[in-house]
């Protein structure tokens, strides 16, 4: 199931890596946006000039049953960026950044930082405060002879960001931010205090979002599950001849996933 929030953009303070701090770049603009002001909004996050870069991807689509744009670009140093951004008021939906592969040079380099320093940098560059985070990864490894450290940390408002160091250098390798339990927990604040205590639970809140009756539905499978932490329902249920598919964030009951199609698609 598709699940994938910054809120764009204020360009101040600039990162070695690049890149603005996540939370003083995501202030929704506020007003539809297009092509250009869709553009805009990705290179001012990343701290970039539209000709110190190469537009790989510049389209609309739809995520989560939101109208969106997708942008993406490459810079000159082989730094690529991926943006998803909300048609309606520009709101930054998710972040990946990677940088280019280590180079023969720096190949079975020594670390330089401990992991609790990389757990530092990733607070410091996402400006989320550490009493707001909690860490659901934290590791290392080497990935073709460069120490790499990972980490994933989820805040107190469901946004989540995950960080790769290079361990040599402290320098970022990728990044990701990912919005989207954000914005669903905003647009339905009622659901932020339901949370889903097991399956039964989550039959009844999707049934309620369907406005459906336990007699009139036959359930396929509903399970729970983990991902990257994070405790979510998913099931599957049929009425008439539609087939409905949803997936539930376990801690709030909010809904991150739904789609209904008909089974003779």
């Amino acid at each position: 199931m598709k699940k994938h929030i910054p809120f764009a953009n204020t360009a101040s303070t600039i990162l070695t890596a690049g890149m603005l701090t996540a939370a003083a770049a995501m202030t929704a603009l506020g007003a539809p946006v297009n092509d250009a002001s869709a553009k805009t909004i990705a290179l001012e996050n990343a701290g970039q000039k539209e000709e110190d870069v190469t537009i790989l991807e510049l389209s609309l689509d739809t995520e989560n049953n939101h109208p969106i744009y997708k942008v993406e670009f490459i810079t000159k140093d082989f730094a690529q960026y991926d943006y998803e951004i909300l048609i309606s008021d520009g709101t930054i939906l998710n972040i990946d950044y990677e940088a280019k592969l280590a180079s023969a040079a720096t190949q079975n380099a020594r670390t330089t930082i401990t992991l609790e320093q990389a757990k530092e940098k990733a607070l410091a560059q996402s400006g989320e405060a550490a009493e707001d985070a909690t860490f659901v990864k934290e590791s290392f490894e080497y990935e073709n002879g460069t120490p790499v450290y990972e980490t994933e940390f989820h805040t107190t408002d469901y946004k989540k960001y995950k960080y790769e160091f290079n361990g040599s250098t402290g320098a970022v390798i990728s990044w990701e931010y990912d919005g989207w339990t954000w914005l669903a927990a905003k647009e339905n604040p009622e659901a932020r205090a339901d949370a889903i205590s097991g399956t039964e639970a989550a039959r009844a809140a999707a049934l309620k979002m369907a406005k459906l009756n336990p007699a009139d539905v036959t359930w396929g499978k509903v399970k729970r599950d983990h991902e990257d932490g994070r405790l979510v329902y998913e099931g599957e249920f049929y009425y008439n001849s539609l087939k409905y598919e949803f997936e539930l964030d376990g801690a709030t009951g909010v809904m991150l996933d739904w789609e209904v199609e008909s089974i003779y698609e």
